[in-house]
């Protein structure tokens, strides 16, 4: 399995997981999240607790790598105080 592990502004641990040729998942403690939508609905910004805050158009690493982040969806978790997104992106070169 392909995962790293990033530290929010307060230390807490948020994982990046490659789940598919074009998808991360993210996911942390989190007390809360933010979000942001277009006009049309769709969600632009995941912000979680300390961190990180994820945009389209913006860029993720993970593997060594730079990646555009081309679409967000947020996750309802199953238990309390874990948030979660998975994340469409392409390779930046």
């Amino acid at each position: 399995m392909n995962m790293e592990v990033i530290q929010s502004r307060y230390g807490l641990d948020r994982t990046i997981e490659k789940i598919g040729t074009d998808r991360l998942r993210v996911m942390g403690e989190s007390q809360f999240q933010r979000t942001a939508q277009n006009d049309e609905g769709e969600i632009t910004m995941f912000d979680f607790e300390g961190g990180p805050v994820l945009s389209i158009g913006g860029e993720i690493y993970f593997q060594k790598m730079k990646w555009k982040i081309e679409k967000i969806q947020p996750v309802a978790s199953q238990h309390e105080g874990l948030s979660e997104c998975i994340l469409t992106v392409t390779p930046k070169y």
